[in-house]
């Protein structure tokens, strides 16, 4: 789809969105149960692409999520089967999502927290997953995430993840990465139905996939 294409979907709220984004993420993961290399939902997410040494399945994930809410806009979806005419392209999975997609991306600042859905961005090294929670009382952030190692099964794998949350006045840490921003699905224009006046959702008109 050309860029700037709207979702071929709504949702009534950005509740009803974000409550969808981590319900996606974390059949993506199969949740605590994780997945592996050979799991059809796996090889679904990856389109089949980590087979390959070396390579990082964590931009798969964020992809998936955005594809399944229903984006459309290829200047920011990056997969083969989102219905689209542009084909996959190494190497702008993370750089789509954080240098490219304008004030949908948020940079980090200590007073700011994502919410759930969101698209993080940490590093080092480099690393996208898709928010499911943070919990400032017990300072842990839980996380659905591709690009993991499966040390049992010796295969790349995917699954939720709880790590250490912690803030300062600089800045926000994920476990052992900084979190450098994030980008909010609530900024994606069109996802979001529109409201009328007195604040009740205005009918939903599909938009062409």
């Amino acid at each position: 789809m050309p860029r700037g294409t709207l979702p071929n979907r709504t949702y009534p709220t950005e509740a009803v969105l974000r409550q969808a984004a981590v319900e996606i993420a974390t059949f993506a993961c199969d949740g605590d149960n994780g997945r592996v290399l050979g799991d059809p939902v796996f090889e679904m997410v990856t389109e089949g692409r980590a087979k390959y040494k070396k390579y990082s399945a964590c931009g798969d994930l964020a992809h998936y999520v955005l594809a399944q809410l229903g984006v459309r806009d290829e200047a920011l979806v990056n997969r083969d089967s989102e219905g689209g005419t542009v084909p996959w392209k190494v190497g702008v999975n993370l750089s789509r999502i954080v240098y490219q997609s304008g004030n949908l991306f948020i940079w980090a600042r200590p007073n700011l927290r994502p919410k759930p859905g969101d698209i993080l961005y940490v590093s080092p090294p480099d690393h996208v997953c898709i928010l499911e929670s943070i919990d400032e009382a017990a300072k842990t952030i839980t996380v659905l995430e591709y690009g993991q190692w499966d040390t049992k099964a010796q295969k790349p794998s995917a699954k939720r993840r709880v790590a250490k949350f912690s803030a300062d006045a600089k800045s926000l840490k994920a476990g052992s990465r900084l979190l450098r921003g994030w980008l909010s699905i609530a900024r994606i224009p069109g996802l979001i139905a529109p409201t009328s006046n007195n604040g009740i959702p205005s009918p939903i008109v599909p938009n062409s996939a």
